[in-house]
């Protein structure tokens, strides 16, 4: 049997109570003595085992890790009309200096340190058990500060143990800039991927892990310095993990088996995983999958007319919470193979679907209901476009993208040109029209089972889509009995995979202006995982753009990922960020999202803005490059002597 590390039964089981000096946690004691627990390897790597599910929570995998951050990006929203709403980092209208980004991590730190400590200190562990040991304790004071400084930049160096003894000690100042920041993370994050272990069990990391976290974060140490030394940090440990680590990329990827959900849990290339129990872990203990299920009944579906039924073979097969929703700006993303030259392109530049369908003026569309409108049974009237398209948009964009009808005589509906001979990675990350999921015939259509408007809501956000898709990935396929809240499930969630590696090197040599480099490191997943023909960018411009797409497509919903990239990109400008000079607004971060709609027949569909709750009031502006520093928190230092300065513009 298969040795793993999951994270809902580990450790020796060892409970800490914390009394705090100044504002920092400083003398915990334990149900054993230290003098046990670090006495052996063994009783050691129970510290760490138990420890190492924190970390992750803070911030790499967890209740919204993914789908959270990712609805910060053009690939998905967060929208309720029940009584969650919408985002408010992504119109900035709900941050402010009383937000709390994770500035005080002390607890955790303490215990980072502890094994950095005391491992180092062993007089009964040998010097290779000793690096092994503390590369585990250093890897997670770098994971620790890495998170806080892609969102704050700074934070408060701790890299010692303190005790009550000394309480001087512990006035220590938060770096002063983000380079200071970076240069210990870094530090720490090398000495990990040189001295863990080659391999390990699944659900603890190995050197190559640890290789694709300092890979991610010295692109960021670049974004923010723009010191060329992590470039070639970046390519030295992506290199390494690629030619080294003996993983290999997933193929043949599909929806019912997938690395990224319960069918393909220990894929050869996952080097890193976050692995629960199915025995303690339920629907509703992770946001990736409570709200990313919708909650649609029988009766619904019969009030909608839509002519396929929910099977409901285990009672409501769908009752979740969904609020999370990808975008058909995440769909655009995947290119697909044309039928007739076997290039990859965009699906409304595809032969097939140039040859079957109309493109019309979006400019035309003027009315609610204009492309198609009927009455459910209970009279209520559905349309496209519905009044709220027409509200509440934000100036300067398209509020219709697109306006397409099939053509007559055309053997396909628009669905089937759209949707099939896709990236295969569409297939693993989004619900779409006339799929299949858990069982169900999926129909997204104007009144099908699984619409917008197929709950009280026309625009939808009763639990439902309000794009026109819903969130496969980084979700469960099958639910046992159904997606309802208690259910129980066994689950994982990548942490690091050979995929990144691949595009880490990919971002790096194209900051080198390496072009032939970079494209064969962004072709690897193109090709392995999207089943498509190869980039032949040969400039500069082009291979960004490409880039830039592999990298929504690869690591979408996944870590948390874009977000943080779409902030690299702004800080590096050019062909990175439309042609803006470094550190300018993020385009992409300061427009609206946009979502589909197709008629009933499936002969027209419109592409639109996102509207719904002023969901189209998406902003950016340079001051989030850098997200307040907790204003309490700051306040709270100052009161003990420690006077920390504020980020820019907060």
């Amino acid at each position: 049997m298969k040795n793993i590390l999951k994270y809902g039964f580990v450790g020796l089981g060892i409970v800490a109570m914390t009394s705090c000096i100044d504002t920092m946690d400083t003398h915990p004691t334990t149900v054993f003595d230290a003098e046990t627990v670090w006495g052996s390897k063994a009783t050691v790597e129970g510290f760490v085992y138990a420890t190492y599910s924190s970390v992750i929570n803070a911030g790499y995998a967890g209740s919204g890790t993914s789908v959270g951050w990712e609805a910060r990006t053009p690939n998905a929203v967060r929208c309720s009309q029940v009584g969650e709403g919408i985002d408010g980092t992504a119109t900035e209208l709900g941050i402010s200096n009383g937000n709390d980004w994770g500035c005080n991590r002390f607890s955790l730190l303490r215990k980072a340190n502890l094994i950095i400590h005391n491992v180092q200190a062993s007089s009964t562990l040998s010097e290779a058990e000793k690096n092994e040991l503390s590369a585990h304790g250093y890897l997670m004071r770098g994971m620790i500060f890495f998170d806080q400084a892609r969102k704050m930049g700074r934070f408060v160096p701790v890299q010692e143990v303190f005790d009550v003894e000394n309480p001087d000690r512990v006035n220590i100042p938060m770096t002063k800039t983000v380079a200071e920041s970076y240069d210990i993370i870094i530090s720490d994050l090398q000495k990990a991927a040189d001295y863990l272990p080659t391999s390990n069990m699944p659900g603890l990391p190995t050197r190559y892990a640890a290789g694709v976290l300092l890979s991610r974060a010295a692109l960021q140490a670049y974004a923010y310095t723009n010191d060329n030394k992590y470039l070639d940090v970046a390519i030295q440990y992506a290199n390494d993990v690629i030619n080294n680590s003996g993983a290999t990329l997933a193929t043949n990827l599909a929806p019912n088996k997938s690395l990224w959900n319960e069918t393909d849990l220990y894929n050869p290339e996952i080097l890193w995983a976050y692995y629960r129990e199915k025995e303690n872990t339920a629907v509703v203990s992770f946001e990736e999958l409570m709200r990313t299920y919708p909650n649609i009944s029988t009766d619904n579906v019969k009030n909608s007319q839509s002519p396929v039924a929910l099977k409901q073979a285990n009672g409501q097969t769908f009752e979740g919470w969904a609020i999370y929703f990808p975008t058909q700006d995440l769909a655009d993303q995947f290119l697909v193979t044309d039928e007739a030259t076997g290039e990859a392109l965009p699906w409304y530049e595809t032969s097939q679907y140039v040859n079957n369908v109309n493109v019309l003026d979006p400019t035309t569309i003027t009315e609610a209901g204009q492309v198609d409108q009927y009455s459910q049974v209970n009279g209520d009237l559905r349309r496209i476009p519905t009044p709220q398209d027409f509200n509440q948009t934000k100036d300067g964009y398209d509020v219709f993208k697109r306006y397409h009808q099939l053509k007559a005589g055309s053997e396909r509906d628009l669905s089937d040109l759209m949707y099939q001979g896709r990236d295969k990675r569409f297939y693993t990350t989004m619900v779409y029209d006339k799929c299949t999921w858990m069982n169900e015939n999926v129909e997204l259509n104007l009144g099908g089972n699984m619409s917008m408007g197929v709950r009280d809501k026309e625009d939808g956000g009763w639990y439902n889509t309000t794009t026109g898709y819903y969130w496969r990935k980084s979700n469960i396929e099958n639910p046992e009995p159904r997606a309802f809240h208690n259910s129980k499930v066994a689950l994982h969630f990548n942490i690091t995979r050979l995929g990144e590696a691949y595009l880490n090197l990919a971002e790096a040599q194209l900051l080198k202006k390496n072009i032939p480099a970079a494209v064969e490191a962004l072709n690897a997943t193109r090709v392995a995982h999207g089943g498509l023909a190869p980039s032949t960018a040969t400039t500069e411009e082009q291979a960004w753009a490409d880039y830039i797409r592999e990298r929504n497509c690869e690591m979408t919903n996944e870590t948390g990922d874009i977000y943080f990239s779409y902030l690299r990109w702004g800080k590096y400008g050019g062909y990175a960020n439309h042609g803006r000079a470094a550190g300018e607004v993020i385009a992409d971060l300061d427009r609206p999202a946009y979502k589909i709609q197709i008629s009933r027949d499936r002969t027209q569909l419109i592409v639109s803005q996102v509207t719904l709750l002023n969901s189209a009031n998406r902003n950016f502006t340079t001051r989030r490059y850098l997200l307040p520093i907790s204003q309490g928190f700051l306040n709270t230092r100052e009161a003990y002597g420690m006077h920390d300065a504020q980020n820019e513009g907060w």
